[in-house]
């Protein structure tokens, strides 16, 4: 029995890991750690995790970060027990260690300036607590509905949990975001179609546009804003066409699902 750091669910945990045998290595390279964890998580987190652990497993997917390592998770995890009177599913997972991957705090390209260069933000201390955004609740009225809006979008579905007709959680992840859309059936008592401004990234916001318009995704026209920072939530200040210098953050599309949250494209063609 061992002690893994790995970053689970928007936060590095620490988790007891029992060795397996590792898989054969190639001639010249050293084998590669393989380790059984058990996880117990509460069911209203179920969903997240299993999106998390699903996106792990692909070979050139979004790995867990380790303290020391980056670890692909193993097709076949179960959900060895869960009972809706003690909320807490108990998972089986086995890892395996990725091949010459670095963790994202080692330097590697990755969130941020400070991931890329390896060092912290200004009047950052070495102990400072990560909060990463993982989840934002959508707040809908049909959920299939909304479900088959998102899937075409083109966000991924993670998973689609029902209890009863009373609690479900649906789960999806846009194309390339490290943050995910929840709603379902009793997750959140905002009015439907209430939430505004999400904002999803775009390299090329013509070529977003088109793409979505091919999948029957309706969008405003391209416009900027002569504010000069950011865009305001009314016309005030907008301009038909994409930024005339086509600058980072300074244009922008708009749609929204089925109840109305809103949804803006904004073009960053440097980080996107």
């Amino acid at each position: 029995m061992t002690t893994l750091h790995v970053t689970l669910l928007g936060g590095l945990r620490e988790i007891a890991a029992v060795p397996l045998p590792a898989a054969e290595a190639a001639h010249g390279t050293r084998s590669l750690r393989r380790f059984a964890l058990e996880l117990h998580v509460p069911h209203e987190r179920h969903a997240a995790l299993d999106a998390e652990l699903r996106a792990a497993t692909a070979p050139d997917g979004t790995y867990l970060q380790g303290t020391d390592a980056m670890w692909r998770v193993l097709e076949g995890w179960t959900v060895v027990a869960h009972g809706l009177r003690t909320g807490i599913h108990r998972y089986g997972v086995e890892i395996e260690e990725v091949e010459d991957a670095v963790p994202a705090d080692s330097g590697a390209e990755g969130e941020g300036a400070s991931a890329r260069t390896g060092e912290r933000p200004a009047g950052e201390s070495a102990d400072a607590m990560q909060l990463k955004l993982a989840v934002l609740v959508l707040p809908v009225s049909d959920v299939d509905r909304a479900k088959s809006f998102y899937e075409a979008v083109g966000f991924r579905l993670d998973a689609d949990h029902a209890v009863d007709a009373s609690y479900r959680v649906v789960h999806m992840t846009p194309p390339g975001s490290a943050c995910s859309i929840l709603f379902g059936t009793g997750v959140t008592t905002a009015a439907p179609g209430s939430v505004r401004g999400l904002h999803l990234v775009v390299s090329d916001i013509e070529q977003a546009c088109r793409n979505l318009h091919a999948r029957g995704v309706v969008t405003g026209g391209i416009f900027h804003d002569t504010s000069g920072v950011f865009h305001r939530s009314t016309d005030e200040k907008r301009v038909e066409g994409p930024d005339p210098q086509r600058r980072d953050y300074h244009s922008y599309a708009e749609f929204s699902d089925p109840d109305g949250n809103e949804w803006v494209l904004q073009e960053v063609p440097a980080h996107a």
